[in-house]
Parts: structure tokens; C-alpha cells; sequence
């Protein structure tokens, strides 16, 4: 497998994860992840540094994949794209949101074994 897709997989993957962290320090967080949100909110300004840091190495991945100009668009239609999940998927229910988790690394592991 090459190194190329190793980068646009762990792109996408920094992307959803910065969406998440972001999302964390919201008092809509949900209650089935009261851990990971209560930590969040302990420590807002280093949850929001993790956060921008893996979207500006998601965007380093993917404008070496790509190019910078068309890696910062994939960054952005991803961007959106997890802000949208994020938001309304997670409130939910926890099955949901791990049927959903589920599905997106199912998805980026076939992606990435072509």
C-alpha cells in the first residue's frame, strides 16, 4: 500500500477528529460521553489547540496527496461534512454514534485497501 493513501486516510480521520473536540466543549455534548466532554470543558483552550492542530495537519496531509489548493478543498467539503455528522448525529443516541463511527472507518479502511 503507498504512502498516499496512508495521507489521505489520516486526513479525513484529523478532520473528524478536530470536529469532535470542537463539539466536546459544547454544553449540548452528549450525556453518554460525559468524560470525554467534562475533560473538554475542564480545559478549553488546550481541547481547542488539539483541535485546530489536527485540522492543520490534516490539511499538511492532504495538500501533499493533492496539492495544496485541492487538499484545502477536500479539507473543506470534509470540514463541513463532519461539523454536519457531528452535530447531528451525536446527540442521539450512543448506538447511533457508534454505528455511525463504525461505518466511517469501515469506509476510510476499503478506501485506503484499493
Amino acid at each position: 500500500m503507498s504512502q498516499a493513501h496512508h495521507c489521505w486516510g489520516m486526513g479525513i480521520v484529523l478532520v473528524l477528529l478536530g470536529c469532535f473536540l470542537l463539539y466536546a466543549k459544547s454544553r449540548h455534548f452528549p450525556v453518554f460521553l460525559t468524560g470525554i466532554g467534562e475533560k473538554a470543558k475542564k480545559d478549553p483552550g488546550r481541547t481547542r489547540i488539539l483541535a485546530y492542530t489536527s485540522f492543520a495537519l490534516a490539511i499538511v496531509f492532504l495538500g501533499h496527496q493533492y496539492g495544496f489548493f485541492t487538499g484545502f478543498v477536500i479539507f473543506l467539503t470534509t470540514l463541513m461534512f463532519g461539523l454536519c455528522i457531528t452535530v447531528m448525529f451525536l446527540p442521539l443516541h450512543n448506538k447511533y454514534a457508534y454505528i455511525l463511527m463504525g461505518l466511517c472507518i469501515i469506509v476510510i479502511l476499503i478506501e485506503n485497501s484499493l
